[in-house]
């Protein structure tokens, strides 16, 4: 062996020695791929339990002002309200009400999800209310919108959803087996198109009519 190839196989040997030592490469990373958004059963229980709870509140009756409504597994939601009360021509009256709802770490379950939702920033609902008597009972009936967005955690996804629609419903201030209260929301949620049944959301009506 030649002098001259002694430092080449010693260098050889050195370079496999320092890669014998080094930490194993980390496997292969695939790119982040975008969360994965709600499907539309996943978007309606989304909006049918935020609504309900926030517009439903039985411990809470509407008010101006602002209260604090508890979720049922944690965290809070508060809803500002305004009120302006009105009489109509006729014998119609009822108010126009502004509700901003924002969830704060609001954990809670419909039909079979459990969520954690957070204002993104807020969602607003202005609602028209008017009574009258038609026949022998006493309805309202309820026109508006409701906009904003959520921020939502479900199992390991989290995204945002944007909500935007109107809102139509009837019912008699007297419960009425014969005339059964109805609501619905018309529009988009979590980029869904939706048609939504609200009746449980929106009656027993805890409006001050």
């Amino acid at each position: 062996m030649s002098a001259r190839t002694v430092p080449a196989i010693v260098l050889t040997l050195a370079l496999v020695a320092a890669c014998a030592e080094d930490p194993a490469a980390p496997a292969y990373q695939p790119p982040d791929e975008p969360a994965q958004a709600l499907t539309q059963d996943e978007a309606v229980a989304l909006f049918r339990g935020i609504t309900r709870l926030s517009l439903n509140d039985e411990a809470n009756p509407i008010h101006p002002g602002s209260v604090m409504v508890q979720c049922p597994q944690g965290g809070e939601v508060e809803v500002i309200e305004t009120i302006d009360e009105f009489q109509a021509e006729g014998d119609a009256e009822g108010a126009d009400v502004s509700l901003t709802i924002v969830p704060i770490a609001c954990r809670m379950s419909n039909q079979g999800y459990a969520f954690l939702v957070d204002g993104d920033p807020s969602l607003r609902s202005d609602l028209h209310l008017e009574t009258g008597t038609p026949g022998f009972g006493e309805v309202v009936r309820i026109q508006g919108s409701i906009t904003g967005g959520l921020g939502w955690q479900l199992n390991l996804r989290s995204g945002s959803c944007q909500i935007d629609g109107l809102v139509e419903a009837t019912a008699s201030v007297v419960p009425d087996r014969d005339n059964s209260a109805t609501g619905y929301f018309h529009g988009s949620v979590c980029g869904h198109e939706v048609k939504i049944d609200m009746s449980q959301s929106l009656m027993p009506l805890n409006f001050p009519i």
